[in-house]
């Protein structure tokens, strides 16, 4: 074996190295996007690296034939791969990935029928010679007009893999840009050494297709450990960083900065530059107003300078996890509260200064009280389904968003809604728990035709809500709530009930002595405000809770202009 063989085929064994060294890293990443595809690919190129080996080594025709064929299996598979990869990587459609998952057959099927059979038709090679480039002996073909085809073929999936690739640059946050153009070049160069097979114009008569392979290989590793490619989502971050008014920070298992949205760039411009250089730590370290959330990953109130005066913020930490349950990252939002100190502020000024807005004051403190565990808890149901259903994540996050924009709607000229639109919240409310807790929830709505009619804002949500979180889900296996609505001469009749384990006195619970938030009593004193009437509960320990209310009957609110 001489020199420039030996060092040929030693650089054959460093890429199938390369690729097993790939694969395991990849293996622990096996639920990101495109990791699976990655992962069968590194198996073929190493397959092929492995067949090529045989080849050149190869004393006689006869042997180097064998390699030859073996190649050309992994070959068509290869250019099928790298299309799903490029697909699944860039954020495609299930509808548009499974398409090509079954139409992209026809490329291996073809290519190993026609290569296989070439024997007879000889219109894929049309002849064979085995003879010696200078330093060993190597196969050099004649190729026929089917050969022109399936490159052709291959080539069609790659203009695929190309359009989605691009089209996933155009849309990508500037961080994941990086990650697009290292798998762009990484898929481009291995095509260059098909074209030159092609037309025989390989120095030496070798295929340097595995060769290339290899660099591609290192150009993965580069973009693995460096763009941490297959650490993030990227379609994930077209829907939740590019959308939200949120400043958001990604950070991935090893506490490294991935990605910040534009919003937190407005915040912090420090991260415009290299982000990734940053720890979550050293992140913190350089902004103290923000080193309390490492222990709590919850601040509710900081702030910051702003252009003509100073912003107020809240920020959490939520952890990511996979389908397996394991910690995959964190995001960090960081959210702009200084419309709601304001407003806050004003309503204290009003409560204190004129007995009238009472009410005005008590409603914006009730749609004030967003449980930040309930927030944590669906963001983390939210992270553990994007990768297992990203359909359905995509719709608790317009149900969470929905239901935010309820609780937080602030209007004292508007203290009406109508019961249609309530109903809406109510089951945007329960769409939430029910991603969260399954079964354990079951909701029932008994009305055989919803009156037109107006009720207070916030009465039955916060209802539903209390029913669920203080009845049925402190049973191990949850229970049932029902609204029924009941429309009866000139009056609507309301009950909320469930079988759950009870919630105390009643009157301890009307008067808000029971210790167990503002939300009852707080509709219990508009009702009374808005009809004289308030709420009626019946409670049975262990039995299960029902709250009972009426209003009059009438298609028009107090104060129609002042409807939404």
């Amino acid at each position: 074996m001489n020199t420039v063989q030996l060092t040929y085929t030693l650089l054959l064994l460093s890429t199938i190295l390369c690729s097993f060294f790939l694969l395991r890293y990849a293996y622990n990443r096996r639920k990101m996007p495109a990791a699976k595809y990655f992962m069968m690919l590194l198996i073929m190129a190493a397959f092929y690296s492995m067949a090529y080996v045989g080849e050149i080594n190869a004393k006689d025709f006869s042997t180097a034939i064998f390699w030859f064929n073996v190649q050309h299996i992994p070959i068509p598979i290869q250019h099928y791969l790298w299309m799903l990869m490029s697909l699944e990587y860039s954020g495609a459609s299930k509808k548009i990935v499974q398409l090509a998952k079954y139409a992209g057959l026809y490329h291996p099927i073809f290519y190993i029928l026609i290569f296989f059979t070439n024997n007879y038709h000889q219109l894929y090679i049309s002849s064979f010679q085995f003879e010696s480039n200078g330093y060993f002996e190597v196969i050099v073909t004649t190729k026929g007009p089917l050969f022109m085809v399936l490159v052709a073929s291959g080539t069609f999936l790659g203009i695929i893999s190309m359009f989605f690739y691009i089209k996933g640059l155009l849309r990508a946050s500037a961080y994941h840009k990086n990650g697009y153009v290292i798998m762009i070049i990484a898929s481009l160069l291995p095509w260059m050494t098909v074209y030159l097979n092609a037309s025989n114009r390989s120095y030496l008569g070798i295929d340097y297709f595995p060769i290339v392979s290899g660099l591609s290989g290192i150009l993965y590793i580069f973009g693995i450990f460096y763009f941490r490619v297959f650490n993030t989502i990227p379609l994930a971050t077209e829907i939740v960083y590019k959308q939200s008014n949120e400043g958001i920070l990604l950070i991935d298992v090893n506490d490294h900065v991935i990605d910040v949205n534009d919003t937190l760039l407005q915040l912090y411009p420090d991260l415009r530059t290299r982000p990734q250089h940053y720890t979550f730590t050293s992140f913190l370290n350089h902004h103290p107003e923000l080193r309390k959330i490492k222990d709590s990953h919850y601040l509710p109130q900081f702030t910051l300078p702003i252009k003509g005066g100073i912003g107020y913020y809240s920020a959490k930490v939520t952890s990511i996890f996979g389908e397996s349950h394991l910690e995959i990252g964190k995001i960090v939002t960081i959210t702009d509260i200084t419309l709601f100190i304001e407003n806050q502020k004003a309503l204290e000024s009003i409560a204190t200064t004129a007995l009238d807005k009472a009410e005005t004051s008590e409603l914006s403190f009730l749609q004030a009280q967003i449980n930040p565990h309930f927030l944590n808890n669906t963001l983390s149901v939210i992270g553990a389904m994007i990768n297992r259903d990203p359909v359905g994540a995509r719709e608790l996050i317009g149900n969470l968003g929905e239901y935010l924009t309820n609780r937080c709607y602030f209007d004292h000229t508007n203290p009406m809604v109508s019961l249609e639109e309530e109903l809406e919240a109510v089951n945007t409310y329960v769409a939430i728990e029910k991603a969260r807790f399954g079964n354990r929830l079951n909701f029932h709505v008994v009305c055989t035709n919803v009156p037109q009619v107006y009720i207070p804002r916030l009465i039955l949500q916060p209802l539903v809500e209390n029913a669920i979180q203080h009845g049925i889900l402190k049973k191990a296996d949850g229970g049932n709530v029902w609204l029924l609505i009941n429309k009866r001469n000139d009056e609507v009749f309301f009950e909320v009930k469930d079988d759950g384990v009870g919630i105390g006195e009643s009157q301890k619970i009307l008067s808000g002595k029971n210790g167990k938030g503002v939300g009852i009593p707080n509709i219990h004193k508009r009702l009374l405000s808005h009809y004289k009437n308030g709420l009626t509960i019946e409670n049975t320990e262990e039995q299960g809770t029902s709250i009972t209310f009426s209003v009059p009957y009438s298609s028009k609110p107090k104060n129609p202009s002042a409807v939404k």
